[in-house]
């Protein structure tokens, strides 16, 4: 994930995991603050929430330096989140999620790059394209539907709230839920909700619907063709006003989504700034996991330790933290085991936590300056000083 927003110039940021509840409850929506959120009053009689999300959160420390900061804005950060629901398949109360942004320009191409960095991302996990859909819907485009049936405010947004399930339930519960609200119109709204193409869109001008179809047009145009259009797709989050986007795993055992994110370019209206322009996504580690284990593609995870240095004694110790800081400072990360164990239970430990090499030093070596490196993923053994052990594992120096 670092790598692919790095390599699209994004630079990182952090914030704290405390934010004021009315933060959220400005923007995020009352189903989520309400029902999903860990909230509680601290010593000063506020009241907070940790984190359920960070688009609220950069949102805030956008408006508070919008002016000094260079425009546009590409921001990405990796941060820990919480959520107060049950544990389950893709959903943890406490997950890490990649949020990618990109602040301060309308252009649709800003809406082409952050989609396309999910693409990158999916295929630097090695995913093949029919192996996820990336859905995209337009709100201005549902909002225009939700207008011809409904006059409520409040009616609008419970029936949104339906569409954004309506995965999870049957034609019939579907049909059902929607009806509390649609009355006899219930028939023919979902008719028009069941479109699969923008050119089967007859409830509002066209041209409302060319930045929808140029967005698809010029994703195809670079080569990302697994992108659909999806009328029903909503992202929970009530803040979206134009774009939403939601990457699919396709596969049966998987069949859910794995993230979105879309445009908000009202979000700053709630500390009283200008608006800015903004569009971005969120990306959590528990789907990701999901998605790379039903499909074969988890990576053969190793330590990040290059070699382990068994000690033999005490005398021997010296000579080990003296070659170990030789070493380190070549850029070779070493562990030093000084529990003066028989050598074999060492090797043992190290081979189990997946270090790729393994140095014994003893009285020999003390004497010798010479040390029998074993590498433990093919089992073959070399005697040389130090300036081989550092060729051994970084490669010849050129």
């Amino acid at each position: 994930m670092k790598e692919v927003c790095e390599r699209f110039g994004y630079e990182n940021y952090n914030a704290s995991p405390l934010e004021p509840t009315e933060l959220y409850e400005a923007k995020s929506g009352q189903e989520i603050v309400g029902n999903e959120t860990y909230n509680m009053i601290d010593r000063g009689d506020r009241k907070v929430t940790i984190r359920p999300e960070m688009t609220p959160t950069v949102a805030r420390m956008v408006a508070d330096q919008m002016r000094e900061l260079p425009k546009p804005i590409r921001w990405y950060s990796i941060p820990n989140l919480f959520r107060y629901e049950r544990p389950q398949r893709g959903r943890l109360r406490e997950h890490y999620q990649l949020n990618v942004d990109i602040f301060g320009t309308d252009s649709i191409y800003a809406d082409v790059e952050v989609i396309q960095m999910g693409y990158e991302i999916m295929k630097n996990f090695g995913a093949q394209d029919n192996q996820f859909v990336i859905n995209i819907n337009n709100r201005k485009i549902i909002q225009s539907l939700f207008e011809t049936y409904l006059s409520d405010d409040s009616d609008i947004y419970a029936v949104s709230k339906i569409i954004d399930k309506k995965k999870k339930l049957s034609e019939e519960e579907f049909a059902s839920s929607l009806e509390k609200y649609l009355g006899g119109n219930t028939a023919d709204f979902i008719t028009k909700l069941s479109v699969s193409s923008l050119n089967e869109i007859d409830f509002m001008p066209a041209e409302e619907l060319e930045k929808t179809r140029q967005l698809i047009k010029k994703l195809q145009g670079s080569g990302i063709t697994n992108v659909s259009f999806d009328l029903t797709l909503m992202r929970g989050f009530d803040y979206y006003t134009d774009i939403v986007f939601e990457f699919f795993d396709t596969h049966p055992e998987n069949n859910r989504s794995l993230f979105g994110g879309g445009r908000y370019d009202d979000l700053l209206d709630i500390f009283g700034m200008e608006k800015i322009p903004a569009i971005g996504f969120g990306m959590g580690d528990v789907t990701a996991r999901d998605f790379l284990e039903t499909h074969g593609l988890m990576p053969d995870l190793a330590s990040h330790t290059h070699l382990v240095i068994a000690a033999q004694d005490e005398d021997s110790l010296p000579l080990v933290q003296e070659v170990a800081t030789e070493l380190r400072d070549s850029g070779i990360n070493v562990e030093i085991d000084f529990t003066f164990r028989k050598f074999e239970k060492v090797l043992a430990a190290a081979d189990k936590k997946r270090v790729p090499f393994f140095i014994a030093v003893g009285k020999n070596e003390v004497t010798s300056k010479m040390y029998q490196v074993k590498d433990l993923t093919t089992g073959e053994k070399m005697d040389v000083d130090v300036r081989g052990i550092i060729e051994t594992i970084t490669g010849p120096k050129k």
